[in-house]
């Protein structure tokens, strides 16, 4: 069988997004009810009669908005089985008639559905604290995306161009190096539903060591003539575990079972 085809694709994309819509609708109402409480904590507070206090609010309110945001992506891939309930969703995925490699991409795509959902969400829950901080007649009631966009400005008007661009790089490279480990993670162990849990122990300790030989090597590391080869050499490391990552997920989606060990080998 071809490993791609368009047409068998899109057909596999229409199947998996009508067996998928109860898991998005729940999983909008979720995100929707998880950032209202959020706000209601931190913005809908009669105690807070001084504007500048209010603002903290907002600003945490942003804050926890960024952090929400940001594991749903890096840990994103971790979710893409969540959507199958049961043995028989299994069975189905093995016998549909498409490719390994296709029911890979409609698999791990599934959690970038959920980015525009959440998106959704988060304008929603934004609509309602505002809406609701108005009517109880607070003197600061503005919106938690304004308030995001403004510190966001802030903190990159401080920062030099230089800083801009390595920080944008770095930032990239580590959310998708996390992002590509949860994809292994996610076809290594056979649980569907916690495989992120052992993926973050995991990194949790490959940070530990890579803080360890840091500190023992010291000085004793190996020496390039400039700071720019260096962070070149860096760069090229990191995409090349990162298509590894990607590629051994793959390879091991292809040896998922039904019934199975408590990892795919």
């Amino acid at each position: 069988m071809i490993q791609f085809n368009f047409n068998r694709f899109a057909k596999l994309a229409r199947w998996s997004l009508t067996n998928d819509k109860k898991y998005h609708v729940k999983s909008l109402l979720q995100m929707f009810i998880v950032l209202v409480l959020l706000f209601v904590f931190f913005t809908i507070n009669p105690n807070r009669i001084v504007m500048a206090q209010q603002s903290v609010g907002y600003q945490a309110c942003a804050i926890g908005t960024v952090a929400i945001f940001l594991v749903g992506i890096v840990m994103g891939s971790s979710f893409m089985f969540y959507s199958m309930d049961g043995k028989h969703d299994k069975q189905a995925l093995l016998l549909l008639p498409a490719s390994n490699f296709e029911k890979f991409l409609m698999r791990y795509s599934s959690w970038m559905i959920l980015v525009p959902l959440n998106l959704v969400a988060f304008l929603a829950a934004d609509l309602v604290q505002y809406l609701v901080n108005v009517l109880m007649g607070h003197d600061y009631a503005t919106f938690v995306s304004t308030t995001f966009v403004g510190m966001v400005s802030n903190i990159w008007n401080k920062m030099s161009e230089e800083l801009r661009s390595g920080f944008v790089i770095v930032l990239t490279l580590v959310i998708v190096w996390m992002h590509s480990l949860y994809a292994l993670g996610a076809t290594f162990f056979r649980s569907h539903k916690y495989n992120w849990i052992p993926t973050t122990i995991i990194i949790i300790l490959l940070v530990i060591l890579q803080v360890v030989i840091n500190s023992l090597m010291g000085n004793r590391s190996l020496e390039i003539q400039t700071e720019t080869n260096k962070f070149i050499v860096n760069v090229v490391i990191v995409i090349l575990l990162i298509v590894f990552n990607f590629w051994m997920s793959y390879r091991l989606f292809c040896r998922q079972q039904v019934i199975g060990k408590l990892v795919n080998l």
